[in-house]
């Protein structure tokens, strides 16, 4: 159950599943608020509500304990730990970031730092467990599909095929560009060693 109205209502996300205090869980963001739930037997967990923002597209994203979300239409961006079952409250946030958050892409984890890009290009590094931002950049292009990390590096790909690829530290370091002939809205996947892009026109597998 939820209280958001309207277009509040949409969510666009992907569920995770997660083991979280030792309890295996489908963790959902959508309807202003995020919630959990016994995958078996489809009993809701825990919830935290009131988390306004509108129709919700950024779906969650799972290092360790804790949760990292966007709240719908570029709202802020926030560390959970949830504790416990039923309804949760704002003392579950550890930390929140409310500047040039993504409407789109999930953040991801790397370590102990937190990787975001917003639709507009600016990426941004923070600590995964104070919330301080590390570093804050400009990448060329627009935003669709979401960072992945993988041995070190965070690979950010814009809607024309060019995927910025730069280490995962605390201090921005840009490694390379690579430029695809296609247009790239979905996310990259990964298997094996080779990464798999899909563009407008083709599906493509990069491997050494």
């Amino acid at each position: 159950m939820t209280k958001a109205k309207a277009e509040e209502c949409d969510a666009y996300t992907t569920p995770l599943l997660a083991k979280l205090g030792g309890i295996e869980q489908l963790v959902v963001m959508g309807g202003n608020q995020l919630d959990a739930y016994d995958p078996a037997t489809g009993k809701q967990l825990w919830f935290l509500p009131s988390l306004v923002g509108g129709r919700t597209v950024t779906g969650p994203t799972i290092a360790g304990e804790v949760i990292y979300t966007t709240r719908g239409m570029r709202g802020p961006l926030l560390a959970v730990q949830p504790a416990g079952t039923g309804e949760l409250n704002h003392r579950n946030i550890l930390w929140s970031h409310n500047e040039g958050t993504p409407d789109t892409c999930c953040p991801v984890v790397w370590s102990d730092l937190l990787f975001v890009v917003a639709d507009d290009g600016v990426a941004r590094c923070f600590e995964t467990k104070s919330g301080n931002l590390k570093w804050k950049e400009r990448l060329k292009g627009k935003y669709k599909a979401s960072p992945i990390a993988s041995e070190g590096r965070v690979f950010f790909l814009n809607t024309a095929g060019l995927c910025t690829v730069v280490s995962a530290a605390p201090r921005f370091d840009k490694l390379v560009e690579n430029q695809l002939a296609d247009e790239t809205i979905a996310s990259p996947a990964t298997s094996d060693g080779r990464i798999y892009l899909r563009g407008k026109k083709s599906l493509y597998c990069i491997g050494r």
